[in-house]
Order: C-alpha cells, then sequence, then structure tokens
C-alpha cells in the first residue's frame, strides 16, 4: 500500500475485511440470509471505502453545525453515511452508482427481516456490487487490496432457479427492486456495472491439458471493434437458440382481451389501452424511454417494437377492473 495516514489505511483494511466477510457470507452453501447479509456487509465495505478516498484527499467528510462546531453521536464526529457519499464521488446517471442506491434501499429494507425468496432476482445485482469495489479499491489503493482470491463461482445443484412460494414481506421487497429498475435510463440498466450479466458457455475441447481451468471471465472490451464482433456473434447465436421460449408466458394486447373473453369480460382494444394508461403499466408510445414499464405486468419487446403484457396483467384487471374492486397497479 503506498504510503498513507494511519486513519486511511484503517479504514482500507475495514472496508477490504467487510467485502471479503461479504463475499464469503454470500458463497457458503449454509447461508440463509445470504443477500441481507451481503448487503449489509458491503454497504459498510463501500461506506469505509469512501471515507478512506476522502481521509487521502483531505475532503471533510463529516457533519458540521450551523455554528460551524462537527456534529457527534457518542462523542464522535458524525461522518457522511453511503449515500452521501455516493452522490459526492459519483455523476447522477453513472451505473455503480445506480448499483449502490438500489442495495442502500434494500438495507433499509432486509436489515430486520428475513428474505431468502428475493436472492434469485439480485444475483446482477449482487455480482456488480462486488465487481465494482474489487476494480474501485484495486484503482484506489492498488493491487495489494485486491479480492480476487476470494471469488469463485458456486456450485450450482440446478441449472435453473426454482420458482418458490414468496411470503408478502418479500413481494413487497420485489415491488421495490422492480419499481427501481423500471425508471433505470436503458445505459444504466444495461450496463454490466449496475448489473453483471453473462452466459455460461460450455468449453468444448478433446485434449484438455493440465493448466486449463474449467470455467473462466474474459475481459469484455467495448473499444475494441474486433473483440465486440466476436462477442455479438457469441451472442447472436445464443439467442438464436433462446428465441422459441425468450417471451414464453408474454401476451400480445390481442391475446390479452382474448383471455378475458375466456372468463367472460368481452373488452374492446381501446379499453385495455385505458387500463395501461389509468395504471401507469408503460410509457405513451411517443415516450423516449420504451422501458420505463412496470415489469411485472409489461415489458417491451425490443427485437419487434411493441409491448407484451404478462399473465399476471390478466389477473390484476380480472380482479380489480372487472370484479367491481378497484384499487392502483
Amino acid at each position: 500500500m503506498a504510503r498513507i495516514s494511519r486513519t486511511t489505511r484503517e479504514l482500507v483494511l475495514k472496508s477490504r475485511d467487510s467485502a471479503a466477510q461479504a463475499v464469503s457470507t454470500y458463497n457458503d452453501p449454509r447461508s440463509y440470509f445470504r443477500t441481507g447479509n451481503f448487503t449489509v456487509l458491503m454497504i459498510i465495505a463501500w461506506t469505509s471505502l469512501f471515507h478512506a478516498i476522502f481521509e487521502r484527499e483531505k475532503t471533510n467528510y463529516f457533519y458540521k453545525k450551523t455554528n460551524g462546531r462537527y456534529e457527534r453521536v457518542d462523542g464522535e464526529k458524525k461522518a457522511w453515511e453511503i449515500s452521501k457519499c455516493t452522490k459526492e464521488h459519483y455523476r447522477e446517471n453513472d451505473p455503480v452508482r445506480k448499483n449502490i442506491e438500489l442495495f442502500i434501499k434494500l438495507r433499509n429494507q432486509i436489515e430486520h427481516r428475513s428474505l431468502p425468496g428475493i436472492d434469485p432476482d439480485l444475483v446482477g445485482e449482487c455480482q456488480a456490487l462486488a465487481l465494482n469495489f474489487e476494480q474501485k479499491i484495486v484503482t484506489e489503493f492498488g493491487q495489494d487490496n485486491s479480492l480476487v482470491d476470494t471469488f469463485f463461482i458456486p456450485i450450482q445443484l440446478t441449472s435453473s432457479v426454482r420458482n418458490l412460494p414468496k411470503t408478502k414481506n418479500e413481494e413487497g421487497v420485489l415491488r421495490l427492486i422492480k419499481d427501481y429498475r423500471s425508471v433505470l435510463e436503458p445505459d444504466v440498466i444495461n450496463s454490466q456495472e449496475y448489473s453483471f450479466k453473462a452466459y455460461l458457455v460450455p468449453k468444448i475441447g478433446n485434449h484438455r491439458s493440465s493448466s486449463d481451468i474449467a470455467i473462466e471471465f474474459v475481459k469484455f472490451d467495448e473499444n475494441d471493434p474486433q473483440e465486440m464482433k466476436k462477442y455479438e456473434k457469441a451472442i447472436v447465436g445464443i439467442k438464436e437458440n433462446m428465441v422459441p421460449v425468450a417471451n414464453a408466458n408474454l401476451l400480445r394486447p390481442g391475446v390479452v382481451l382474448d383471455e378475458l373473453k375466456k372468463a367472460g369480460h368481452d373488452k374492446s382494444m381501446s379499453w385495455h389501452i385505458e387500463m395501461w394508461k389509468k395504471y401507469k403499466v408503460r410509457p405513451a408510445a411517443n415516450n423516449s424511454n420504451k422501458s420505463n414499464c412496470k415489469s411485472e405486468y409489461c415489458v417491451y419487446d425490443s427485437a419487434h417494437g411493441d409491448y407484451l403484457y404478462t399473465e399476471k396483467w390478466v389477473s390484476f384487471l380480472t380482479d380489480n377492473e372487472l370484479s367491481g374492486r378497484n384499487r392502483s397497479a
């Protein structure tokens, strides 16, 4: 570690240790409160890392009263909390900032609850939070502080995530996550720094050397045109195999009306338009942010330039517009 003050060094060590504990907890197969523990520990890690950066740069990151004296908590100066640190360090629409801010919201929701049912929905964001931290601590304080030895691919016992029943608390937090994602700019939601997404493709070969590893990450460099072409070619091949199931369980507007008709409710297309406008399920046709949908009810299909609706939307209309009840989506 470069020559830094004792306070800065202690903050870096605290930050690194908290992140290491977070990754260890997340990868522990015995962990039941996986995302919750990971979130709390990573918030501590990021907060300490921000404080270490401010300390090194001699930025005053403590709150002051109107009279100029420092605010204190149990005799100690009150330091900026993570939300303040994040806003000070990253621009408004930075994917790293948006990723951290999601976990700030989650920390406030899950700190006192056990919500294992949300784990499958946050894998990408959890991975991005840890990878962003790794890159930041190495960039700011050197390779000696890397956590790379703690990052492993957890062994999976199934090729897909089981769709277990959700508790009322879990459904509430999942709505928070979906609402948060729905207002993000496309550049943010598609960024690997907001949510890490990867295809795991089998390595095929007849002659494996002793130095081969089973799984390896290839760094994605969007500034390398030749590499981009290789990735695009591979992704197109994968997506072609996925097309038959890509939009499974998603319904076009006409199919929504057909489903309602089967249930005894004969409605027109203009009525359906009135409904999605009423509940703000999707943006208007002239809205530039096509993906700003309530994802539990509607998604934008960029390949075909139209909107598709979920079976949950059909149920919502049936329960809340066609059965005498009425509530907000």
